[in-house]
């Protein structure tokens, strides 16, 4: 401990310890993503007009038919692999059409998949179009908690709900899974760096809540959360059975920001990976290393436009892991 805060004295020698509070998310160019949008509006109304050819048209049955199966909530493995079967066998046919080809029948999917989810939000009710297009999205808006109830006042009727992500993060979900379904991790069917952007903003500013799943700590029934919040008189602070589970979900909420900072950071390099995780690592009460972290930032870049604040977050982890010593 000694001898990291020696070898950080240089750059602690001006800031006041700050609470790291604030996770650095990535920036979009909006442009980019308006010439996606674009585009993809473009394709979609040549597939209407135009039409699609018999083999592309194949490969969008198939997509559809596996997004039925996935969507099933008791749908077998070997049922889910023979529906993707049929999708890679469909796609070779497709893609000798040319690439453009196959790009115009994703965004003619995209539109009829966005149009979808908008009923949903205006409806409440899933249709098949968007189990055939999205499989179980529904299912991971729930799991997510990425779809909520309207509140009172706002625009739709009793059954509306609201769909966290904007249409760029919509879009370039539904073009990931499309790919992945299809095979197709190549250009020009990956996602520009700009909609990945767009997408991990949204996934550190709302983590999967059913990471709690993926760390061993399954969320509990709503009414078993409600027992463990409130006590026998119906008010007061919660137990302390409801403050672990709670401070458990937390933690599991943080180790998938970690995960997708580092995904992002693979991505795209101007990303303040060490930035994000020293904040990240705070959280988690990883002081030491949240400092560590600070500190490679620092290091590696000391006039960035964060100087200042990982400075002052540098300065107070190592009072924090100060405080944890013997």
């Amino acid at each position: 401990m000694a001898v990291f805060i020696a070898g950080s004295a240089a750059i602690l020698a001006v800031p006041r310890p700050v609470e790291p509070a604030e996770l650095p998310l990535p920036l979009a160019d909006a442009r980019t993503l308006a010439r996606v949008r674009d585009a993809d509006i473009a394709r979609a109304r040549e597939a209407e007009q135009l039409g699609l050819d018999a083999e592309v048209r194949e490969l969008g049955s198939a997509i559809r038919a596996f997004g039925l199966v996935d969507a099933e909530a008791d749908h077998t493995e070997a049922e889910l692999l023979t529906a993707r079967a049929r999708v890679i066998d469909a796609a070779g046919p497709a893609l000798a059409q040319g690439d453009e080809a196959v790009l115009r029948l994703r965004a003619y999917q995209l539109k009829s998949f966005v149009r979808e989810v908008r009923r949903l939000e205006a409806t409440g009710e899933e249709s098949d179009e968007l189990r055939e297009l999205g499989g179980n999205f529904l299912g991971l808006l729930r799991r997510s908690a990425w779809i909520q109830r309207r509140e009172a006042g706002q625009r739709g009727g009793e059954e509306a709900r609201r769909v966290a992500m904007d249409g760029a993060v919509l879009a370039v979900l539904f073009k990931k899974r499309w790919s992945a379904i299809v095979g197709l991790q190549r250009d020009p069917f990956t996602p520009a760096l700009d909609e990945e952007r767009a997408l991990f903003k949204f996934l550190l500013s709302h983590p999967l809540v059913a990471a709690r799943s993926a760390q061993g700590l399954p969320a509990p029934p709503a009414e078993e959360t409600a027992a463990l919040s409130a006590p026998a008189g119906g008010s007061g602070p919660p137990s302390p059975a409801a403050e672990l589970r709670a401070a458990e979900a937390r933690r599991a909420e943080e180790q998938y920001r970690l995960k997708k900072i580092d995904e992002l950071a693979a991505l795209d390099p101007s990303y303040p990976r060490n930035l994000a995780r020293g904040v990240t690592l705070y959280r988690l009460g990883s002081f030491m290393q949240s400092a560590e972290a600070f500190r490679s930032y620092l290091e590696q870049r000391p006039d960035g436009a964060y100087t200042l604040r990982a400075q002052n977050y540098l300065r107070a982890a190592i009072e924090r892991a100060r405080e944890e010593q013997p």
